[in-house]
């Protein structure tokens, strides 16, 4: 039994015109199926607007699909009573891309990390201290930086807060949403050094979304490319992608440059 499972999904939105009436959109997403194992992290592509957050949002329970079922643990999570989201909700995570408007910026570092240990876990004040010293410790932060607001990092390292809260309670799946494309080359790298560390540590399992071939190729066991609200593509071996005949994926692909400035090719963004 996979880990995650989406069947069929379709999903619209719709947009309010006067007299109460709703205007239906072309789907944003239109039957889309795919599923994660465990321990193992899928890498979703494509361009804006190819539906990938949406899909996000759907697999987080954020947005329920008008056709198709998303399956967690074997489970329907559109059909679940409130005992079992509760459950869902304590094993599946997310990291968004803005690393700011994630947290609460008159919180410090040690509440925005204590939020989900306060919510399902019975720990003593000096437990949940403790907890939260050794995740800051876990992603390169220090113990003394529990005291400091978000104004007080830099993006990198409030991406590490925000990673370390999703790590807290130790979940099955953990959806990160263009989790590393707000950051410089640097932290993308160390974050990405990071992530699977975690994974490892932790055996976790991820749905890498983003538009860059890169990050996801160096992180994701398996690669999916969506296009216009539709999974055009899905490698079960991650090398497989650059065989590709689809020509959206072409695109994506030429769209890498090469790593010295000389070999780049401004007229069509190829290597």
């Amino acid at each position: 039994m996979s880990l995650l499972e989406v069947r069929d999904v379709t999903h619209t939105y719709r947009t309010s015109l006067l007299f109460w009436r709703a205007k239906q959109r072309a789907p944003v997403l239109t039957n889309v199926s795919l599923s994660i194992e465990e321990g193992m992290c899928m890498g979703l592509l494509g361009t804006s607007g190819a539906g990938k957050s949406t899909l996000g949002k759907v697999i987080l329970g954020l947005a329920k699909p008008q056709k198709g079922t998303v399956f967690f643990q074997g489970q329907d999570l559109y059909q679940m009573d409130p005992k079992s989201r509760r459950r869902v909700r304590r094993d599946l995570q997310v990291v968004f891309q803005d690393c700011y408007s994630s947290v609460n910026p008159r919180m410090t570092a040690e509440q925005i990390i204590g939020e989900p240990l306060e919510n399902y876990e019975r720990l003593s004040a000096s437990e949940q201290k403790r907890k939260i010293a050794h995740l800051l410790d876990m992603v390169g932060l220090r113990s003394d930086d529990m005291r400091k607001y978000p104004r007080e990092f830099s993006g990198g390292q409030l991406q590490r807060i925000n990673i370390a809260r999703a790590i807290a309670l130790k979940p099955k799946l953990i959806v990160l949403d263009e989790s590393v494309s707000s950051l410089d080359m640097v932290n993308q790298t160390v974050i990405l050094e990071l992530l699977r560390e975690l994974k490892a540590a932790f055996g976790l399992s991820y749905l890498f979304i983003t538009h860059d071939i890169k990050a996801a190729y160096s992180i994701s066991d398996e690669l999916a490319v969506m296009e216009k609200g539709q999974l055009i593509e899905q490698c079960k071996d991650k090398a497989q992608l650059f065989s590709s005949k689809h020509p959206a994926v072409k695109n994506l692909l030429s769209s890498i440059l090469s790593e010295h400035p000389r070999h780049r090719s401004i007229s069509t963004g190829s290597v």
